[in-house]
């Protein structure tokens, strides 16, 4: 599934965002959480694909890539994930994922932001913040 240096597939990338999101959830499904992120960090992120490389060389980086999303499913706590509803569909894809591993999840939608909420709506963020905090302080 390697997809790293080939030009046919980098012309692709460029024309279809929604391949990398699909490719990644292939290599993760596939069991190779290493390509999965090297496609998202290459691909969504995006890192120049030699530094992407040089990051997945260090052993270390790979092992720490093999624990999965089920590590998740033991955190029992509260946890808000927010999205904007103009985020991407491969990163709303992916909280979904998240939200339904987690126990105690909840998906906060930010009418009218993308995924830098933080810089566009920050106002909006932090109220999203304080209303879960509110929630389970006072539970």
């Amino acid at each position: 599934m390697r997809t790293t240096g080939d030009p046919a597939v980098a012309a692709h990338r460029s024309a279809d965002p929604h391949w990398s999101g699909v490719h990644a959830r292939a290599a993760l499904d596939a069991g190779d959480p290493v390509e999965a992120m090297r496609i998202h960090m290459r691909d969504i992120v995006p890192t120049p694909a030699g530094a992407v490389d040089a990051m997945f060389a260090d052993q270390r980086v790979r092992a720490a890539l093999g624990v999965g999303m089920d590590r998740f499913a033991a955190l029992g706590m509260p946890t808000t994930l927010v999205e904007g509803d103009l985020s991407p569909a491969h990163l709303r894809e992916r909280l979904a994922d998240l939200a339904a591993t987690l126990p105690n999840a909840r998906i906060v939608t930010l009418a009218g932001q993308g995924h830098v909420a933080h810089l566009t709506a920050p106002d909006t963020l932090a109220d999203a913040v304080r209303e879960m905090a509110k929630q389970v302080l006072h539970a």
